[in-house]
């Protein structure tokens, strides 16, 4: 077991400005509250100064922490837990912090109040809930993971309760919370996936809204001395993702970056070549496959696949119903045994006075990946020529969800892209055996032309309050995985002109665009405004002599 203390690297985190109303994407007001807001967008914040007063000196009691997969939103929210309990942060403000994550609400839909919520992620049952309300502005509660919520919270305000004590279905009692209809003066931190963060919006009031961009390049090479142990061998893994920019790229991204170096110290271990990687997010994720299942021969037994279709299935249904914890029986009914999969947690769960066992998978995102190959890969029927199209149809289902709120679906289809990539259709079949369906490469193409506006129309700006900006970025994040000229020139053979207004691009955002701006041969018209470029600072003891970039611009 790793210790939190010792692994948890800082973070790059910022202000990330309120979504606007539609009518505010005027060019005008957008001006305005650039010109207004600059310097309020842009600042830095620790762990300790996320509840510090705003620019008049007014305490903000809710703090949205942001961060797409992978960026270390859980493991941040875990820290702020751990060093309060240890005495190092917040002992002055808090008396109370309750850590609750938001999958534990699937469990079921039994009543409950805020009291019982408390209980139920307290150690100790006996807590004296008198003595905790009285004093609500000296509880924090940490809920990790909004957007894995199943169900809505925009309640009627007349069922919204007061009283801490009051029973209520599930999703009215964290309404009554997050929209301070109780325990007023408490203090929220909520992390959830950019996706979400509308809905989200749409019930706080006065919060905070803070991003994580990553780890900077400095806090790269001390995540992989804290990883590693040993400077030599820490030093030796970090020169060579240095040596190639998009690995190292990828490593702002902890969930990534932690992958990487468990790639390259088993390769380390094994006396391997380091160069075996990949430039791509879904290459890394496969690499780690490879990595993590050395006993699969290339003709791997048929209980082999049986597990993987198994838990293939199992992530298409769960991403399809939202869902990433699974009963037994729910492994069962998809041929799985939890003890036979590497790729699967146990979890244990209070639910009321009884333990409960769920089973979920090492990261939400090797769920996304498996519900990806689920897609991707040919099928019995497409095997043996008796193809049915059943495929097709979940993957145009797929697709149209997608295309309507892409809120949960983003990565699993930025992985289905990637699986596309012909050096990663080789990799699955050299590590599962399995082939990539012919069918899947036409329907993307098609698909994603209708993605983008059509013929001579240019594309739509994007705005850094507008809450589609993500997702029109992620389509170029899907281009970006495919990693094929030829796919991506077509996609995007229509665009003369490109805005790009009011966005702060992380490192990762920058890699896609640039890709997809090299690969769009009839662009005539590129115009940034407001913009943001996150950049990375060089090591201070680097031992080459490379220009330092320069510090984020806004253009």
């Amino acid at each position: 077991m790793v210790n939190l203390s010792s692994r948890y690297t800082k973070l790059d985190i910022v202000q990330e400005p309120r979504a606007k109303k539609k009518e505010q994407h005027e060019i005008m007001t957008l001006r305005e509250k650039y010109i207004k807001t600059t310097t309020e967008q842009r600042r830095s914040f620790t762990l300790s100064d996320l509840f510090a007063g705003d620019e008049k000196g007014e305490t903000l009691r809710i703090v949205v922490l942001l961060g797409a997969a992978g960026t270390g939103k859980t493991m941040t929210a875990r820290k702020i837990m751990f060093d309060w309990a240890s005495g190092e942060l917040y002992q002055n403000k808090f008396d109370y912090v309750f850590y609750i994550h938001c999958r534990e609400f699937k469990l079921g839909s039994e009543q409950r109040s805020l009291e019982d919520l408390i209980l139920t992620n307290c150690p100790d049952e006996r807590a004296p809930m008198a003595k905790i309300l009285v004093n609500p502005d000296k509880i924090l509660f940490i809920i990790d993971g909004f957007d894995e919520l199943r169900f809505s919270l925009d309640q009627p305000k007349d069922n919204l309760c007061s009283d801490p004590c009051e029973k209520k279905a599930v999703e009215i009692t964290l309404s009554s919370l997050f929209r301070k209809k109780v325990l007023q003066k408490s203090y929220l931190l909520i992390t959830t996936r950019p996706a979400a963060l509308e809905k989200l919006n749409e019930l706080l009031e006065n919060e905070r809204c803070v991003k994580i961009l990553g780890f900077s390049e400095t806090e790269r090479r001390k995540y992989f001395d804290k990883y590693f142990g040993k400077k030599k061998r820490a030093r030796r893994a970090f020169n060579f993702v240095r040596e190639n920019e998009m690995i190292f790229t990828m490593c702002s991204v902890p969930m990534v970056c932690w992958i990487i170096c468990t790639v390259l110290e088993q390769q380390m271990d094994e006396g391997k070549d380091l160069a075996q990687s990949s430039e791509t997010i879904t290459g890394v994720y496969l690499h780690y496959l490879d990595n993590l299942l050395p006993g699969c021969d290339r003709h791997p037994k048929p209980a082999v696949q049986t597990n993987l279709k198994g838990l293939c299935s199992l992530a298409a249904e769960g991403i399809c119903k939202q869902k990433i914890l699974f009963e037994a029986e729910e492994l069962k009914k998809h041929g799985l045994d939890a003890s036979d999969s590497r790729f699967l947690n146990e979890n244990l769960f209070r639910k009321a006075t009884k333990c409960e066992c769920l089973y979920s998978f090492i990261h939400v995102s090797f769920q996304e990946l498996f519900a990806a190959l689920f897609y991707a890969l040919k099928n019995e029927e497409e095997r043996t020529g008796r193809d049915s199209g059943n495929d097709i149809k979940d993957l145009e289902t797929l697709l149209a969800d997608y295309g309507k709120s892409r809120n949960y679906l983003m990565l699993t289809v930025r992985f289905l892209f990637g699986l596309l990539n012909e050096d990663r259709k080789k990799d699955i079949e050299r590590i599962l055996n399995c082939q990539i369906s012919l069918k899947i490469k036409p329907e993307l193409q098609k698909w994603i032309k209708t993605a983008f506006p059509e013929s001579d129309t240019p594309l739509p700006h994007f705005n850094g309050g507008n809450v589609q900006t993500a997702s029109q970025l992620e389509d170029f994040h899907c281009l970006y995985e495919i990693r094929e000229k030829s796919f991506v020139q077509n996609a995007l053979s229509h665009f003369t002109a490109l805005r790009l207004w009011g966005y702060t691009f992380t490192r990762l955002d920058q890699v896609a665009l640039a890709f997809c701006l090299k690969n769009c041969q009839n662009l005539e018209y590129l115009h940034l405004w407001a913009c943001e470029f996150a950049a990375g600072e060089l090591e201070e003891d680097t031992e080459e002599d490379v220009p330092r970039p320069s510090k984020p611009r806004r253009l």
